[in-house]
């Protein structure tokens, strides 16, 4: 979703090119808003409320129910919609002032809740404080996330014409990385003394994230994983600001942010996903994955006998779990400094320092199925992993007024983190030739000299060690300086414009170094990292030290010009211009460019009081033309938008449009089985192409309001999202989906006011999702449905 306030008079805020930055290019667009309710005459704000101890009191609340029906998809109606049948309580605020500001314990109080009874976000805000002792604000809220769009990780295996017992159509109806989770956010905050030249501030935050996900991995074929999730991150701050230096503002804040990971994994059935539940000949149940393409060996040629058994010589899983306890903590300081003290001079600075710490004390990885290419039917991971990241960031910047039209400005900041890991972990694996095999476990008195005895554990040699011991040592550390120069001129009171130049150097360092101690047990001692070592003639156990390395060191220097205006000819119409032309020498990943332009036009007009024209334009073009990499990338927006609310307020509309081109390509390396004529290696078996990617997307929506009489207020709405777009698809089973749509969202609503505190509401929602490409090898994402809200609302 992208939105961009259509205001010429807002700065224009300089990021750093080729870095992370926040892309506006268009006016607000919801394409999957739960609600379109349009505004009516009845608010809380024109209550005149009640007069009682002191306080003006107002209150409302809106108690009504939904009634919804959709066709088609359950799994999209409930990712982009998710609204149901029920009674709901809409909207509950309650709102108390001391006029007088003689409360006891407050002078205000502010209180607002909606969503509950069923709807998937509820949110609830309190608000208190009394005059210059304290402000205290609370909030929760709390939303159900629920995502299964089912191209999403999906193997999309073939449709056979003909299915068999030993070849079955197996499409996988669900997204094997699904989520069913809620979310629970909750805040307080606490400012003591806010006007005083000493300032407190304390504050407290939860983000509970819990419930069921999927997941997948890879031991020879693709297992689901059911993942029971639970995540809880706590915040904690406390500052002080000081204001005894006049027209400067020192702060000083202590921050703590602790993470706890509960999640953990084990093997799903994979009934939900429609993988057929399969045995061996012993009755021991085996999950062959997901990916099911018998011409690709997926999950082997063979996977069903003639008897209905699982193939005991093809790649599946009989149980997997995965533990782990994240301990993540934040300890972050923080200095700022604000300052205009000196008439001609504007300063702000901050200084920031953390030490993080993330520990993994306790993972345990265990396997226990078979991978035909190795022979492995066991496998434990065990082991622990500890990291700290120590990081440091400043800026200062300072504006200099020469003149009263003419200032200069510069920014520097400084961006600098390290990050040591360590992991230290034991692999122990069994093999055997197939799923009905009992894996035998080395011991000298089984497997005795010649080490050829059938109790001897049973490796090929593309087995991997029976025993890893491993030390994996990780740093990687990154360094970045920015400095923006900037001369600004007034060359009017209605025209002015800036030129700058940022200079960017980003060095960046990643160091690892890996110790393994690999063990290799009878028979065939003789391979992997000892296929050249000699075994112990007793035990014919070979024992190898592997050692790896690998170091980067990557500098980039960019260099930015930036320009930009703003003018308000009249008084009704406003506009504002900023470009940034950049270029480094180097460049991190194969998507990060060496070249960027970008332009941002914004404009206003305002022929008459209730009219309210806005109009924005965003283009950024990226290249990175090194003849290995080749990418070219562009995002252009065009945005208008147009409100019309007269003064007789009995009428109003609002128009808003926006069309958005996004485009990249790049050089890619992939593998395909069988190779397509033509094609360029770029080193076996790896094939050369050309990724891209284009979409060209429509928003538009427009609503118009209708007040007949002074009681009654009707309006409708109407939302189109339209997408269409191509992309490099591999896998020609591989629907377009999401690149090409059309979501329709019409809407209506009628308020009508009894009596002058209750007011009867009804509201229509009508949500249209179309899919213009072929739905693939699993189901339709296509759905349509209604939503009905009726609700009574009081206010007093």
């Amino acid at each position: 979703m992208f939105a961009l306030p259509l205001s010429a008079q807002q700065s224009s805020e300089q990021g750093a090119a080729g870095g992370s930055q926040q892309i506006t290019p268009g006016v607000s667009v919801d394409a999957a808003h739960k609600s379109s309710d349009l505004t009516t005459a009845v608010t809380t704000e024109e209550n005149k409320g009640e007069t009682g101890f002191g306080f003006e009191i107002k209150q409302s609340a809106e108690f009504g129910g939904r009634i919804s029906d959709f066709t088609g998809s359950p799994a999209m109606w409930s990712t982009m919609v998710n609204l149901g049948t029920g009674p709901r309580l809409l909207e509950y605020s309650l709102d108390m002032h001391s006029p007088t500001h003689t409360g006891l314990l407050f002078d205000d109080l502010t209180f607002n809740s909606f969503g509950y009874g069923g709807d998937p976000n509820n949110v609830s805000r309190f608000r208190i404080q009394k005059g210059r002792i304290y402000t205290l604000g609370a909030n929760f809220r709390r939303d159900q996330y629920i995502f299964d769009y089912d191209l999403f990780a999906n193997p999309l295996n073939p449709t056979i014409a003909i299915p068999t017992l030993t070849n079955p159509n197996v499409p996988i109806l669900n997204s094997p990385h699904e989520f069913l989770l809620t979310r629970r956010m909750s805040d307080v905050n606490l400012n003591l003394f806010p006007l005083s030249k000493v300032r407190v501030r304390m504050g407290w935050s939860r983000v509970a994230n819990e419930g069921t996900s999927w997941s997948s991995i890879h031991e020879g074929t693709e297992a689901p994983l059911l993942q029971p999730t639970l995540n809880t991150t706590d915040n904690y701050q406390i500052g002080v600001s000081f204001r005894f230096i006049p027209r400067t503002s020192i702060n000083y804040d202590q921050f703590y942010t602790y993470f706890k990971g509960d999640t953990t994994a084990t093997l799903d059935p994979g009934i939900t996903f429609g993988i057929p539940q399969l045995r061996l000949s012993s009755g021991t149940p085996v999950n062959l994955g997901l990916p099911w393409n018998l011409a690709a060996g997926q999950p082997c040629a063979t996977p069903i006998l003639a008897t209905g058994f699982v193939n005991p010589a093809c790649n599946g899983y009989t149980g997997y779990s995965r533990t782990g306890r994240n301990r993540n903590s934040f300890p972050t300081e923080q200095v700022t400094l604000q300052s205009n003290y000196f008439r001609r001079f504007d300063m702000s600075a901050r200084f920031n320092y953390s030490d993080a710490e993330a520990s993994l004390p306790d993972f345990n990885e265990l396997f226990t199925g078979l991978t035909t290419r190795t022979r492995t039917r066991f496998s434990d991971q065990v082991g622990a992993a500890l990291t700290h990241r120590i990081s440091t960031t400043a800026d200062f910047a300072i504006t200099a007024r020469v003149t009263d039209r003419f200032r200069i400005v510069d920014t520097f900041r400084f961006d600098n983190f390290r990050i040591p890991g360590r992991w230290n972990y034991t692999t122990t694996a069994l093999f055997a030739a197939t799923l009905a095999t009992t894996p035998n476990p080395f011991s000298p008195a089984t497997c005795p000299p010649p080490f050829t005895a059938a109790t001897c554990p049973q490796h090929l040699a593309a087995s991997g060690a029976d025993v890893i011991n491993d030390v994996l040592n990780n740093f990687l550390r990154q360094d970045e300086k920015f400095n923006t120069f900037q001369l600004e001129y007034d060359f009017t009171k209605r025209v002015s414009a800036y030129i700058g130049y940022r200079y960017q150097r980003r060095e960046i360092t990643h160091d690892d170094s890996d110790v393994q101690l690999q063990t290799f047990f009878p028979n065939n001692a003789h391979r992997g990292a000892c296929a050249t070592l000699p075994t112990d003639p007793a035990t014919g156990i070979c024992q190898a030290t592997v050692l790896g390395a690998d170091f980067n060191f990557v500098e980039i220097n960019g260099h930015s010009g930036i320009i930009g205006f703003s003018a308000r000819p009249t008084d009704k119409f406003r506009i504002s211009a900023d470009t940034e032309f950049f270029s480094a020498d180097n460049a991190y990943t194969r998507i990060s460019p060496r070249h960027m332009q970008e332009y941002k036009i914004r404009s206003t007009y305002k022929p008459k009081d209730w009219v309210n024209l806005g109009a924005s334009v965003y283009i950024r073009e990226n290249r990175n033309t090194t003849a290995d990499i080749g990418n070219l990338q562009h995002n252009r927006s065009f945005a208008f938008s147009g409100s019309f609310m007269p003064d007789n307020k009995w009428w109003g509309v609002d128009l808003s449009y926006d069309y958005q081109d996004i485009f990249s390509q790049t050089n890619i390396c992939f593998v395909a089985t069988p190779t397509t004529p033509g094609t360029l290696s770029c080193g076996t078996p790896f094939l050369s192409g050309l990724s891209f990617y284009s979409n060209l997307s429509h928003y538009g929506s427009g609503s118009f309001y209708l007040k007949p009489i002074k009681r009654v207020t009707a309006g409708v709405g109407y939302t189109i999202t339209s997408s269409t777009g191509t992309t490099l698809i591999l896998n020609p089973n591989a629907p377009t989906g999401p690149l090409n749509f059309n979501y329709h969202l019409p809407s209506a609503t009628l308020a009508v006011e009894l009596t002058k505190n209750l007011t009867y509401k009804t509201n229509w929602n009508y949500y249209d999702y179309n899919e213009k490409s072929t739905p693939g090898p699993t189901l339709p994402r296509d759905f349509r449905g209604n939503v009905f809200t009726v609700s009574l609302r009081y206010s007093m």
